[in-house]
């Protein structure tokens, strides 16, 4: 019997739509579950074996007898409705053995796994030689332009109403197949009905019990009208939570508990971006200044400490520079901040007199630092909340043009440090070349930067400021003195001070006027002799050949700093799990 063309067309085409569907649905749901952990996991322990994880479960998929799609459409369902519960309490389960390895690779085996079992044996019961070559395809390359998508229309915060649109679609498709075959076998139609009623109410009924279940609701916050929230089972408080551009950014204070033995660490009020703290500030009765001087406040009126990091304090140290006019002077007209945090230099350099232009990726930084940290209003023009990258490009554009609204900056801190790692791309010799033309002849720079001694990054990053600006001397922020087996086994905040100038770099002795009332500022500026680094302790002298140097100077074309920094991201994550209790990571 001969097949009718057009029908067999018709087929066809649905077929291939059907397996296209899963494709981009699995991808979207790659994409949502990937976002919803990072704020525990961060994201290069998120991303190491999360692409092996879903060629090994495709792999599986294949290999194995594929059960009815409509069987397939339910457990689908059930496991996407469970989604936005499964993904984040298995994630802080898991988190809580501080394993950076295996503690989100048990997570990607509970939750990304099955999903991606279930959808390829879907596709595979459709059409599997055609599933195969649109899977192929499509598995893994269209997550990264769906991140670049959910980045630009704010769409992370949504990683639930994702998880569970997908789930509502494979049900609803499950009930449109169980009544096309009710159709086909009348005698069977009233009892398929009910079927299909009964177990497409399972998954909702799950949905339903464990969003009216409080001790089952994940505590996320994120663009919640609800904040401030208190947690009920730690003296903590989430001023604000919202999705932007660098992941989840947090306002939370820890505050002091009944019991003060309980809590290590406390009355501090920090400021959060994925699983990273930007900065932070002491507040409560841990707020104290020299002289009983008032201290900075937030814009509802609250007392804050000083800053619980010691190398936003550090930083201002290039202020104490006296081998140039500018610090023979005494004078710094103009400053640039590039990568705010909580504003503490920013704001040092506002209280000394200095304009200070500020460039942050993420608008909700900035918003914080002004309502939480206290960050003085820069004054108009003088915000940019762009890629440092460009903004630096266009400056240059401007200088070389003669521009008369092009600034020249005496002083530039460079801090752009998060979740374990520095963006490669503000690190290249290109990048520190185009900054340069817009520094002052004699300006100075100050690099924050944290990490191992000696590992490849941080003498990488030596070695191209060294190309670059031809002098730089560098400091570690640790209050107390430490050895030189710490410097290289732990991770270490080093602030490098470089400048174009042929004249050798050096620093005044601070004095009343640098601490602006402040203990943390009076013990980091008037040690910064015991805290410089020689370049002979970033490695050994081979670092310094010609050879070597190659190797270690990061340009645009060749820049290996991002997997340098991959083990060192490992560490960091474990770093800030054993700095706060695990239910600050947990709650945001």
């Amino acid at each position: 019997m001969s097949t009718n063309p057009e029908s067999a067309t018709w087929t066809s085409t649905k077929s291939s739509l059907s397996i296209l569907a899963v494709s981009v649905a699995l991808s979207l749901f790659t994409t949502a579950y990937e976002n919803s952990v990072i704020p525990l996991f961060a994201s290069v322990p998120t991303l190491k074996y999360l692409g092996y994880v879903v060629h090994t479960s495709t792999a599986f998929a294949i290999i194995t007898p594929n059960l009815s799609s409509s069987r397939i459409l339910l457990i689908l369902s059930c496991l996407l409705l469970l989604a936005p519960h499964t993904s984040y309490w298995i994630s802080v389960h898991a988190a809580r053995f501080k394993d950076p390895i295996y503690s989100p690779l048990v997570t990607h085996a509970l939750v990304l796994a099955p999903v991606v079992y279930f959808s390829v044996s879907l596709a595979m019961s459709v059409d599997p030689t055609l599933a195969l070559i649109v899977l192929a395809a499509n598995a893994l390359q269209l997550r990264p332009l769906l991140m670049l998508v959910f980045s630009a229309l704010s769409l992370d915060a949504l990683n639930s109403v994702i998880f569970t649109a997908l789930g509502c679609v494979c049900l609803a498709v499950y009930g449109g197949i169980r009544v096309d075959v009710g159709k086909h076998n009348t005698h069977s139609n009233a009892r398929n009905t009910r079927s299909t009623v009964a177990l497409s109410a399972i998954p909702l009924v799950l949905t339903v019990l464990l969003n009216l279940n409080p001790a089952l609701r994940s505590p996320t916050l994120v663009n919640s009208i609800v904040t401030p929230y208190n947690s009920a089972t730690y003296p903590l408080r989430i001023l604000n939570s919202t999705q932007s551009k660098t992941g989840v950014v947090v306002v939370g204070e820890i505050l002091p508990p009944a019991d003060m033995s309980s809590t290590p660490l406390h009355s501090i009020r920090y400021l959060r971006a994925s699983h990273s703290l930007l900065g932070g500030v002491w507040i409560g009765d841990s707020v104290a200044t020299l002289d009983s001087f008032p201290p900075l406040t937030d814009q509802d009126g609250t007392p804050l400490g000083d800053s619980i990091y010691s190398a936003f304090v550090l930083q201002e140290a290039v202020r104490l520079v006296n081998s140039t006019p500018q610090g023979w002077k005494g004078e710094c007209n103009n400053a640039l901040i590039i990568g705010l945090g909580a504003g503490i230099s920013a704001n040092a350099f506002a209280q000394h007199g200095i304009a200070t232009t500020i460039v942050e990726i993420d608008p909700a930084v900035y918003d914080a630092a002004r309502q939480y940290f206290g960050l003085s209003d820069p004054g108009n023009n003088n915000v940019f909340l762009q890629d440092a990258r460009g903004w630096v490009r266009s400056r240059r554009a401007m200088v070389e043009a003669e521009d008369p609204f092009a600034i020249k900056y005496d002083v530039v801190v460079h801090d752009c440090f998060s979740g374990g790692g520095v963006p490669e791309h503000l690190f290249s010799i290109e990048f520190w070349n185009d900054l340069k033309t817009i520094l002052s002849p004699e300006g100075v720079v100050a690099v924050n930067f944290a990490g191992k001694l000696a590992s490849d990054s941080s003498q990488a990053i030596l070695v191209t400021l060294l190309r670059a600006f031809g002098q730089c001397r560098a400091f570690h922020d640790h209050v107390e003195p430490i050895s030189m087996e710490h410097f290289h086994s732990n991770f270490v905040n080093i602030v490098f001070f470089c400048t174009p100038s042929p004249t050798p770099l050096t620093f005044r002795s601070a004095v009343e006027e640098d601490y602006l009332h402040s203990y943390l500022r009076r013990h980091i500026l008037s040690s910064l002799d015991k805290r410089e680094i020689n370049h002979a302790q970033f490695g050994d002298s081979s670092i310094w050949s010609a050879t070597m140097e190659e190797k270690f100077v990061l340009t645009d074309a060749h820049n290996t700093l991002n997997t340098w920094q991959e083990g060192e991201a490992l560490d960091h994550w474990k770093l800030m799990r054993e700095m706060v209790p695990d239910v600050v990571w947990e709650t945001y």
